[in-house]
């Protein structure tokens, strides 16, 4: 079936509204234009005609969805507000764990109890959580204010009319909220690396902090793993450009994941991530290859890995399989 231009409208006004508000500003929006159809066509106008200067008159739909939502009073508008949802959960979900797991594993090899190394890195994520929900927060508020500033329309610009409405089964194309989520998630995980060199949880018997990171891995492979996160960034902008996920970025995508997550993974069950002086000389799990720390490590590695793979291929699968509009 061919969606009418009524349909088109509608979707490209739902597309900037949250999930929450849609059923109820579809229903409005429909009842509009109906209203401003029937009137125009009791003045003896063609219903084609008759629909094309109804929604003419409603004007452009980004600019109805922020009328619906009142962005100005909105730190972050219901344009933006999905893609910001979306990249703080991908930011939460792939960080926190992370951070969460890697402490309790310092707090288990340095000798603390089960409770203790269960409980404190409680505290360290909830931190780490407010500080990213403020960055990501501020980002995307940046982004909305811009993308409210780029919405005025410039003098001497043509008026907006209805040919400019997108297909229905257009994908949503990636957008810079992906970019944001994705460099929020790369620059949390490079200042860690830098911070726990001079920060730590753990510290030596005279007091002072202890490494998380093994300093030799500094030599090679910490910078090789911050060009990997560098060059994911960059994939993201890419994607931006080409206003999707298609075989080629899906493919560089996997190329980049295994690139990164299969020496991690060999390092870790190597024992030659953590720091062994974090044990204090007791070794253990620290320094013995195949370790359970290994095992758990690799585990977390995989499932994140995984589900990000999983989500890349499913969008490539989503723009293939989309009908286009002729």
């Amino acid at each position: 079936m061919t969606a009418t231009l009524t349909d088109r409208y509608v979707a490209a006004t739902l597309r900037r509204v949250p999930d929450k508000r849609r059923p109820d500003v579809e229903r409005e929006v429909r009842a509009a234009i109906g209203d401003g159809i029937d009137a125009r066509v009791r003045q003896g106008q063609p219903a084609a005609d008759a629909e094309y200067a109804a929604l003419t008159e409603l004007g452009d739909p980004a600019r109805l969805a922020a009328g619906y939502a009142g962005r100005a009073t909105a730190l972050i508008g219901p344009a933006t507000y999905p893609a910001y949802i979306s990249a703080l959960r991908g930011v939460c979900w792939t960080v926190l764990p992370v951070v969460a797991a890697v402490l309790v594993i310092v707090y288990r090899a340095h000798g603390d109890n089960a409770w203790v190394s269960i409980s404190r890195p409680i505290g360290v994520t909830l931190t780490v959580a407010m500080y990213l929900l403020v960055c990501v927060t501020v980002l995307f508020a940046l982004v909305d204010r811009d993308r409210d500033r780029g919405a005025e329309p410039a003098a001497g610009a043509e008026p907006w009319t209805p040919d400019r409405l997108p297909a229905v089964a257009e994908p949503r194309p990636a957008g810079w909220g992906d970019v944001i989520g994705v460099g929020v998630t790369a620059a949390v995980l490079i200042a860690v690396l830098f911070l726990q060199r001079t920060v730590s949880p753990v510290h030596d018997s005279a007091g002072s902090d202890i490494p998380i990171i093994r300093p030799a891995l500094w030599d090679f492979w910490v910078p090789y793993f911050i060009a990997v996160l560098v060059l994911a960034v960059v994939l993201g902008i890419v994607n931006v450009r080409l206003r999707g996920w298609n075989r080629g970025t899906a493919v560089a995508a996997t190329v980049l994941a295994l690139v990164g997550t299969v020496p991690l993974a060999w390092l870790f069950a190597r024992a030659k991530v953590l720091n062994h002086a974090l044990a204090h000389g007791k070794g253990g799990a620290l320094v013995t290859s195949g370790s359970w720390i290994a095992w758990l490590a690799i585990l977390l590695i995989v499932v994140i890995d995984g589900a990000v793979l999983f989500g890349v291929w499913r969008n490539v699968r989503a723009e293939e399989g989309m009908p286009r509009a002729s």
